[in-house]
């Protein structure tokens, strides 16, 4: 349990061996809505924040300090250009440039912030006025609280089929109160959905609609916070205009990062799962873009996400000395590596398509099939593919093998096979 006593407390100073925390408010700039995340002030009393207007997404970073008379003085961050974030030397300046000035003080009952805005070079002056939303934990680390501390990517756990929630990210949750751009209904399978847009980041991504009778609450939470993961590179590119979050001069920072619109397809709907794909090509700096394709998996009504591959009879969990073992009676799991067993393995390789043998050699596609095998789920096939391929093979990674689904109850489990209609007795 913390030894601070109060949430707004947290721009003072506890104890270092404590985890640091950040608290968001929601409120506004003049009239214009805003959101703001201030972390732990360290004991110096200098602390680290970023701000997002709700009308474009990408955080703007802040640096600040708390004064003897519990005043915040905050300097935001100017957007880098060649000329300000570059030397005589074309080095890149360790000091960010900063392009407006924050003056906060706190309520008496610590619930609210007010204060003023001022533009560095116009002296033009506005309101700030902020309610406290919540808080959370920082991610632990021996550098002390900085920009990087902020990031939800520390948090997120899209590549690990699981849920981010409110509680972990209040910011960002706040981030997506935005209005969308209904796409046009769309029948498919069992249900109807849309491709709801995200003008900020131009992300159309599923709402729900219906599903006969079945409750479509707990996807479309789901749908909501996935949503939210897949526009993580979107907003972090956008915020790579600021030296605070990373600049480097590089092509693409300060866009929307995305090669094309990413590709976000509904392949299966039914009152028992959903199951989407995720694609794109990415880049905003760097050696490369990141090229991805990822099939997400969700039970219907529990709004829970699957991984895929634990639905097959063969995915099976090996310790450090590569021997099989039940999970359920390992105490640390970190040790385990999961993945497909050798008569899986087997399966696959006798199944896929062989003819082209260069291609074949050149991939080197029977050991991608040990390392990297996955599946996904359509309305009526399985379909076993590679999955996480690195830049340099990205190409390599078509679908292997294709099961109609009533012809796959020997690959799945008891579990996985009860998630599909077909195979009901």
């Amino acid at each position: 349990m913390r030894l601070c006593v109060a949430l707004a407390l947290l721009l003072l100073t506890c104890s270092s061996s404590l985890a640091a925390e950040a608290v968001t408010y929601k409120g506004t700039i003049g009239k214009t809505p805003i959101i703001l995340e201030l972390a732990e002030a360290n004991e110096s009393g200098e602390f680290v924040g970023r701000y997002a207007y709700l009308s474009r997404g990408g955080d703007i970073p802040l640096h600040g300090t708390t004064n003897a008379d519990g005043r915040l003085a905050i300097q935001e961050e100017a957007p880098c250009t060649k000329e300000l974030c570059r030397d005589a030397k074309d080095e890149i300046v360790e000091k960010a440039p900063i392009g407006a000035e924050w003056t906060l003080r706190k309520s008496d009952d610590e619930q609210k912030l007010t204060g003023s805005w001022k533009d560095i070079k116009s002296g033009k002056t506005l309101d700030l006025k902020f309610a406290l939303v919540a808080s959370r934990k920082l991610p632990d680390g021996d550098g002390g609280v900085t920009l990087y501390s902020l990031d939800p990517s520390s948090v997120a756990r899209i590549d690990d089929h699981s849920l981010i929630t409110q509680a972990d990210l209040p910011y960002d949750f706040l981030k997506m109160d935005v209005p969308l751009k209904k796409g046009a209904e769309v029948k498919y399978g069992d249900g109807v959905y849309r491709l709801d847009m995200d003008p900020r980041v131009e992300v159309e991504f599923p709402t729900i609609v219906r599903i006969g009778k079945t409750d479509i609450a707990p996807i479309n939470a789901y749908l909501h916070q996935q949503r939210l993961q897949f526009s993580f590179n979107s907003f972090y590119c956008l915020s790579k205009a600021y030296l605070g979050m990373d600049w480097s001069g590089s092509g693409g920072e300060g866009g929307m990062g995305y090669d094309g619109p990413p590709s976000v397809v509904v392949n299966l709907l039914t009152p028992r799962l959903l199951g989407i794909s995720e694609g794109g090509s990415f880049f905003c700096g760097g050696a490369y873009p990141d090229n991805f394709l990822r099939y997400q998996l969700a039970d219907v009504k529990t709004g829970k996400p699957l991984e895929p591959e634990t639905l097959l009879k063969g995915w099976v969990a090996k310790d450090a000395d590569g021997k099989i073992v039940d999970p359920s009676t390992v105490e640390d799991k970190s040790d385990l590596k999961f993945g497909p067993s050798d008569e899986l393995i087997k399966y696959v390789n006798d199944k896929r398509d062989r003819s082209d043998a260069s291609r074949d050699e050149e991939c080197g596609l029977s050991d991608l099939v040990t390392s990297n095998l996955g599946v996904y789920f359509t309305q009526d096939e399985m379909i076993f593919t590679l999955k996480n391929l690195p830049h340099v093979i990205f190409a390599c990674g078509d679908d292997l093998v294709t099961v109609p689904l009533k012809d796959a109850r020997p690959l799945l489990t008891d579990a996985g096979a009860r998630y599909f209609a077909v195979l009901d007795r």
